[in-house]
């Protein structure tokens, strides 16, 4: 999985990422203490990091493409340092309150964070990854820690991952109190092998942590 990530990166291969953030985080975060601190999982170099920061939080991402970190900072301006933060290189911003770890997100460890935000970080990993992902994440986060997750809902024998589809009953499995609060057919702005392999709906569903 790790190199296809990689291969994908280097292929400019990125389907998924949204330019202009994501409406489903700007309508459903709530207001955090200033400080607080949100993961945000194979974070790519999604735009929802600036606008978490933005909101006065403290934003850190871990994601294992180097690609992906040059250009979050590149295309948003932002002048960055670099240094090593035991097996992962640490890109910290210097006028913003963003940190983007490079690296294996299971050898990032943390004080427990505020919050997680997870805009299709489930649903890059194929099902039989999943578990640990999640397991690795909870350790990461304090027990009362706010979550927003995003997910992908298709017929996946149909087309073929990644991003992969998550449906409801799994997610509740891992987290039995997040809550569906929204979700809309977003084939038009999914990858074309959806469409090409015949779906005419691909689903980005919401959940939050009560």
């Amino acid at each position: 999985m790790a190199e296809d990530w990689l291969a994908r990166w280097q292929q400019g291969r990125i389907g998924w990422h949204q330019a202009d953030g994501n409406l489903y985080l700007q309508h459903y975060w709530p207001k955090l203490p200033r400080g607080s601190t949100v993961l945000v999982p194979l974070c790519g170099k999604s735009a929802d990091m600036t606008w978490l920061a933005a909101q006065g939080l403290a934003v850190t991402g871990i994601e294992l493409s180097d690609i992906a970190i040059s250009a979050f900072f590149a295309e948003n301006n932002i002048e960055h340092t670099l240094d090593k933060a035991g097996k992962l290189d640490c890109y910290a911003a210097v006028s913003a309150p963003i940190r983007i770890y490079c690296g294996n997100y299971f050898d990032y460890e943390a004080a427990p964070a505020d919050a997680l935000y997870d805009r299709g970080a489930l649903s890059t990993l194929p099902e039989a990854e999943r578990p640990a992902y999640i397991e690795h994440t909870k350790s990461l986060l304090r027990p009362d820690a706010f979550r927003l997750i995003i997910t992908l809902e298709y017929e996946q024998a149909m087309a073929n991952g990644p991003p992969f589809s998550v449906l409801a009953e799994e997610l509740q499995q891992y987290w039995p109190d997040l809550q569906r609060v929204a979700a809309h057919n977003d084939i038009e702005n999914c990858p074309p092998k959806f469409r090409q392999a015949g779906l005419d709906a691909v689903v980005e569903a919401a959940w939050t942590s009560a």
